[in-house]
């Protein structure tokens, strides 16, 4: 009783804390930012503590829209609390704080969002085991993630290179190795954001990569060269095998991918963790 007391309390505080303009957000990221540099001076190293301590308070509203639809689910069958959810998505949240760069362009809402469901699902998975993909079931499930949109069933088993059924399986041991992801829009300010988004039904998308499939058709529009290497990869290939087809060098072709990444990781933080899974 005492902790949900302690957890209400908390709550009724971030409740009545003000929220950030967007023109408040961008402010305070350029204030932090400009600490990074060997030569600030110590009022701009000043400047930089107070904004990250502001922009905390100012989005941890946006942690416990986040953390309340994750407990709703766990609940019944975890032994965490609200309060431990809050905690890890609060690390993520000042995570996102320091890291954040207003001059790339996305909003801090849509950035911190990523962040605090990490810290959140990495909290998650620490507290329950869980079933483990094998290496080929995680390579195809990352080949679907880049599939077009709109595919039918037998249409994106032809697209894996799988029979229908063999997708079916595929399909039950991806569901089986994740949280359910959750589709609840959630209202910060004038931002929308979606909790999870399905891939193509029934094919959930797990927690970490909720918006890869944003990511996907982005970079696909921009980087179609490289997305036709990440499907070789996905699909088994070495990166020697990849290069010698190619008429290139191994070193060149992972100059190539970290081109890639760099550019993928301009878009979403998730896609450094992502092109790992091809090394």
């Amino acid at each position: 009783m005492a902790a949900q007391d302690s957890t209400r309390a908390w709550l009724d505080a971030v409740g009545r804390l003000p929220q950030g303009s967007s023109r408040l957000v961008i402010s305070r990221g350029q204030q932090i930012r400009a600490a990074d540099d060997p030569q600030a001076t110590p009022a701009q190293r000043r400047a930089a503590a107070r904004a990250r301590s502001r922009m905390i308070k100012e989005n941890l509203r946006l942690v416990v829209c986040i953390a309340k639809p994750y407990h709703a689910r766990i609940q019944r069958s975890s032994a965490l609390e609200f309060s431990d959810l809050l905690q890890a998505g609060t690390i993520g949240l000042i995570r996102a704080v320091e890291k954040f760069d207003p001059a790339l362009g996305y909003s801090f809402s849509t950035y911190a969002s990523w962040w605090i469901r990490q810290a959140i699902r990495r909290e998650i998975e620490a507290s329950e085991s869980s079933i483990r993909l094998s290496a080929r079931q995680q390579q195809m499930r990352l080949k679907a993630h880049f599939a077009p949109p709109g595919l039918s069933h037998d249409e994106l088993a032809e697209y894996l290179g799988v029979e229908p059924r063999q997708l079916k399986e595929l399909q039950e041991a991806w569901r089986a190795s994740q949280v359910d992801s959750l589709d609840r829009p959630i209202e910060m300010g004038n931002d929308q954001l979606k909790l999870s988004d399905s891939l193509a039904a029934p094919l959930n998308r797990s927690l970490d990569h909720q918006d890869l499939q944003d990511v996907a058709a982005r970079f696909r529009r921009k980087a179609p060269s490289e997305i036709a290497v990440f499907d070789r990869l996905a699909q088994g290939e070495s990166q020697s095998e990849v290069a010698r087809s190619m008429g290139i060098t191994r070193q060149a072709l992972n100059r190539r991918l970290e081109r890639a990444s760099k550019r993928l990781r301009l878009v979403d933080p998730s896609a450094r963790e992502l092109l790992a899974d091809l090394a």
